[in-house]
């Protein structure tokens, strides 16, 4: 039996196209981390988009901030999509203390340093965060 010329780049590029398709579908987490939390049953996970995670050393750094934020029992980060998934107990913290503490000064070990203004949370829960100056309510 004989192809035509064509179909063999045809074939390639149609293959290409589903891979690209297909990994839209599919993530694996760059970061997973368990941390020891009191389990009192009730868990929330909050879904961050954060600026700032984009690979595997700045996801772990990210993860970094909340492991001594009491109540978070598992952190999750896919850094391909800036994406963070963070379970913790309501009773004990709140998506408001896990977004401060993702973006509070940012130790770094090597330096002694604190660095500022590293990761920024762009959008909580589907629900876009505001950016600019605060609002003033007059004089």
């Amino acid at each position: 039996m004989k192809v035509p010329g064509w179909s063999v780049p045809a074939l390639v590029v149609l293959l290409a196209l589903a891979g690209l398709g297909g990994a839209r579908l599919f993530a694996v987490p760059s970061v997973v981390v368990d941390l020891p939390a009191a389990a009192t049953g009730a868990t929330r996970t909050t879904v961050l988009v954060v600026d700032g995670v984009k690979c595997v050393d700045t996801a772990e750094r990210a993860a970094g901030q909340v492991k001594g934020l009491t109540g978070v029992s598992r952190f999750v980060a896919y850094a391909s999509r800036n994406r963070v998934e963070v379970t913790f107990d309501p009773a004990v913290s709140s998506s408001s203390k896990i977004v401060e503490a993702i973006e509070g000064p940012v130790h770094d070990a090597a330096t002694g340093e604190y660095l500022f203004h590293v990761y920024h949370v762009v959008e909580i829960d589907g629900a876009k965060v505001p950016t600019g100056p605060p609002a003033t309510t007059g004089p």
